[in-house]
């Protein structure tokens, strides 16, 4: 009824309705055409080249378990869904700035929709131009302080995507589900994309396929009792090994900045006798996506848990009581998660992720809550970046 009355009064007036009627037609044609005259969508991504093995890789948590897949996954028909700049003589025009604005735009009209958009052929030739590029889609940065990944800040909102031993395959996971600021968008750019059949890939899933094959009987009690997340961080004075210290997660030597944040953030935190820290929250298994309000699976259950860093290279040969690996995870009341259903999850996972093969110069634009990442060990140079921000 109120619409109806709204319309009624807009309308009152035919000359006023004719010219609105003819503005709404502009908008929507210059809108239209501005959307689509700069990018194309070809197809899908070309399927992997080269077989990329799972099951018994090593340095890969869980690779050993009966479920683990043998082999990674193709890409899907649409995802990730790929676009490329249209053929035509405006394009070559587009400077950076200009293309920022023709991809903000597409990604609000289709991220949401397919979850991950790789943009190919851009003229992004470094980490400068990328970091120009991510500026001008004028999005909002997240900080990183208090994340648990090696990486290191290069440029405005540029950081290392990972600095993790090449060696090591990092897990499909959410960016920063453990905190209660995470992210919304994490972009990659492909600066130089390792050599086919060296493996390097950054495999992703979506969160939907992955939560439909894992079972009310582990879905629920995360649902009803949240999950909690601990860290345990050594100083840089008294580490055993050559992990993460609280000094690297939270960018600073102060242990009061490392006091405000905790507090600030709602962690119950302690110092021990070495000024090592441990610290954990509780937080919910799903969340509702800022866009469009749905709720989503959204955590690092598995991921942050002994189970995960026992089989890193850091951890190889350095004896240490489990209470003191980096990341301890329970049910939000405390209770034990049986690595039973740490090792199906990660297993189901892996069984809907997919891979595809870099290219110089692509950007990987993921919505974080409807999609996972990771990256699997590889040989030879690889040199990733990535900017971490929110809508």
């Amino acid at each position: 009824m109120l619409f109806k009355l709204l319309r009624q009064s807009y309308w009152k007036s035919s000359s006023q309705a004719t010219w609105m009627k003819m503005r709404h037609s502009y908008r929507a044609e210059r809108y239209r055409d501005y959307s689509t005259s700069y990018l194309k969508h070809d197809g899908p991504v070309p399927p992997l080249s080269v077989p990329v093995q799972l099951a018994g890789r090593k340095f890969l948590p869980g690779s050993w378990h009966h479920q683990f897949p043998q082999q990674l996954n193709n890409p899907q028909s649409d995802f990730p869904h790929v676009v490329t700049p249209s053929n035509t003589t405006d394009t070559a025009k587009l400077s950076l700035t200009d293309w920022a604005t023709v991809v903000r735009q597409y990604l609000d009209d289709n991220l949401t929709k397919y979850g991950a958009i790789l943009v190919r052929s851009l003229p992004i030739q470094n980490e400068a131009h990328f970091s120009h590029l991510v500026s001008q889609l004028k999005y909002n940065p997240q900080s990183y302080k208090g994340g648990l990944g090696y990486r290191q800040q290069k440029l405005t909102n540029v950081m290392t995507a990972s600095d993790e031993p090449k060696e090591y395959s990092i897990e499909l996971h959410n960016e920063m589900a453990y905190l209660p600021n995470w992210a919304d968008l994490i972009i990659f750019y492909c600066k130089t994309p390792p050599a086919l059949g060296y493996g390097g890939h950054t495999c992703i899933a979506k969160v939907s396929d992955y939560v439909d094959r894992l079972g009310q009987d582990i879905i629920q009690p995360f649902l009803k009792r949240g999950v909690r997340y601990q860290c345990h961080l050594f100083s840089q004075d008294s580490i055993p090994n050559a992990y993460l210290t609280w000094q690297q997660s939270f960018q600073t030597k102060e242990k009061a900045e490392v006091e405000e944040f905790c507090t600030n953030a709602g962690y119950t935190y302690k110092w021990d006798d070495s000024e090592n820290l441990t610290y954990y929250i509780d937080l919910p298994a799903a969340v509702n996506h800022s866009k469009t309000n749905q709720l989503s699976w959204f955590n690092q259950i598995y991921q942050h848990t002994p189970t995960y860093t026992v089989e890193h290279p850091s951890f190889e040969n350095i004896d240490i009581p489990l209470d003191k690996h980096l990341c301890q995870c329970y049910y939000g009341d405390g209770g034990k998660i049986s690595e039973d259903t740490l090792f199906r999850m990660r297993s189901i996972n892996w069984q809907v992720a997919v891979g595809f093969e870099w290219q110089t110069g692509d950007l990987l634009f993921l919505d974080n809550v409807l999609v996972q990442h990771s990256r699997l060990s590889f040989e030879g140079p690889r040199k990733i970046f990535v900017s971490i921000m929110n809508y």
